[in-house]
């Protein structure tokens, strides 16, 4: 019997989607300390820049949002992943106008740009679930990881490597143009209809057993007691 395999259209779309938020992620994480140094930053203030991809840490409080609503003639994960995809392309290119002698609005546009990321990973990894089979997540699953990563490199290693011959705003300008080309594949899938039978599902990840403790873990900060003495 033969095994189930990824798509060729699978691997674009989902590959392309992972890439796009890997890609300005690994650029500011390499990129922002070195600016900040030469700006005269403290190691606390560069230190205190991590808190800039809070929203990937966050998303969980937004993401039943995202996953329950969507529009049903776009699609229901197009709907969103389109959008945050255009905005953060704009934001890269209007970042361009935000040199590093210019922090702060510099670090508000990083701050915009892991928001609509972070946000654009929920309605992907739900897309992902919705046009996948069982036999296609593990293939899936380091797809998702592969297409992240090597934006990361691309964005942390080669972009970073760039950035004294192309200047900052050509180094922005081509982060928008590569993000531009990774909304092609969305663009031309087109999304099946998906109905629900029953009252939507309102429980959260913070209402689940242990929850708590699995986010306090994932901080750094000691688990909540679930019992006081």
């Amino acid at each position: 019997m033969k095994k189930p395999g990824l798509t060729a259209q699978k691997v674009g779309l989902l590959g392309s989607l992972y890439f796009a938020q890997g890609l300005p992620f690994g650029f500011f994480t390499q990129a922002l300390p070195v600016l900040m140094r030469r700006q005269g930053y403290s190691l606390r203030g560069i230190g205190l820049s991590s808190l800039l991809a809070a929203p990937w840490a966050l998303k969980f409080l937004w993401a039943p949002l995202v996953d329950a609503h969507g529009s049903p003639v776009i699609g229901r994960r197009r709907s969103w992943i389109v959008p945050l995809q255009l905005l953060a392309t704009t934001a890269l290119a209007a970042t361009s106008a935000a040199p590093p002698c210019r922090m702060p609005l510099l670090l508000a546009a990083v701050l915009v740009i892991n928001l609509l990321c972070a946000t654009q990973d929920i309605a992907t990894d739900g897309l992902a679930v919705d046009i996948l089979s069982p036999g296609e997540w593990g293939l899936a699953n380091g797809l998702q990881v592969a297409g992240y990563r090597v934006g990361m490199i691309i964005g942390g290693g080669a972009l970073l490597a760039a950035l004294g011959l192309l200047g900052w705003r050509g180094t922005c300008l081509v982060m928008a143009a590569a993000l531009a080309l990774s909304t092609v594949p969305i663009l031309g899938f087109h999304e099946r209809l998906t109905v629900r039978c029953g009252p939507p599902h309102r429980h959260t990840f913070i209402h689940r057993p242990g929850a708590w403790r699995i986010l306090a873990l994932s901080s750094g900060m000691p688990p909540r007691s679930g019992c006081s003495s």
